[in-house]
């Protein structure tokens, strides 16, 4: 079974070695009775796929042969001689596979039936031998806006911090922790800008710098990753929080939410504690 010239053309992007991948487990799949249609989702689904993209696929499988083939587990994909074959959580049968070239597939699995309500709603077909397909539903373009109250959570979760590192990090001097703290607020930044974007198109986690703004992408860009000494480390974290205060907060007050301005400043008194 040969893949389609649109698909052909949607994953030239990707690595070398996708096609040929794709293409035998198009063939695999293909004399599977049990599998009715084959399709690209992720990256490749939204038309955005490139060479940090991997092979996100949707086995549509008749309805009573769903279970069996869950039963088989990372079996089924023995034709691709997976060197990893991680079960993806909450998914029965949805695996994360690494063949011995490196090159990534994640694979889920849906009825017939599931297809009029199915989330995965960006896909592309590589076949799809439904004798009366019910189209896939149009992906919700609904305008979601930002999550006010994971913005708030993210914001309470830096005074919470903030009131930590004078003690847990100066008084130590534990400069090894004092990186991960580093890291840690700037994961926290991270989120406050990305929920502030929404709504957004879904993307995966790799699309890391996709979901921020170029003046976003800038300010993480000039925040220093300190090595674990004691000046770097309280340089680095004064930066991030200054940050989050600026920043952070711009983002949170201009999406409609609270800053917890009481947690920061006890966060804060710890910092002066300390003489930092």
């Amino acid at each position: 079974m040969s893949l389609p010239p649109v698909v052909a053309e949607a994953i030239a992007p990707l690595p070398g070695g996708y096609a040929d991948l794709l293409a035998r487990t198009t063939a695999a799949l293909g004399a599977d009775p049990r599998v009715t249609a084959l399709w690209l989702s992720g990256s490749i689904g939204r038309g955005v796929a490139d060479a940090g993209s991997d092979l996100d696929l949707i086995v549509t499988l008749g309805d009573d042969d769903l279970p069996g083939f869950v039963a088989e587990g990372s079996a089924v994909w023995g034709f691709l001689d997976p060197v990893i074959a991680h079960e993806i959580p909450r998914l029965p049968g949805c695996f994360a596979l690494t063949t011995p070239d490196g090159l990534r597939v994640d694979t889920i699995l849906e009825r017939v039936a599931d297809v009029a309500r199915t989330p995965f709603r960006y896909r592309m077909t590589v076949f799809d031998r439904r004798s009366t397909p019910v189209p896939v539903p149009p992906a919700d373009e609904a305008e979601r806006g930002p999550d006010i109250s994971a913005m708030e959570a993210v914001a309470t979760e830096f005074a919470r911090q903030l009131a930590i590192f004078p003690d847990a990090v100066a008084a130590r001097e534990d400069w090894l922790l004092g990186q991960e703290a580093v890291h840690n607020y700037r994961i926290l930044l991270y989120q406050l800008f990305v929920q502030s974007n929404q709504p957004l198109p879904p993307m995966g986690v790799k699309q890391w710098s996709a979901k921020l703004t170029a003046a976003q992408r800038d300010r993480l860009a000039s925040l220093a990753v300190p090595q674990a000494e004691r000046s770097p480390v309280i340089d680095a974290m004064g930066a991030l929080r200054d940050a989050l205060l600026t920043d952070g907060r711009a983002v949170l007050e201009a999406a409609g939410g609270t800053w917890p301005a009481a947690a920061v400043d006890a966060g804060m008194a710890r910092w002066a504690a300390r003489g930092l």
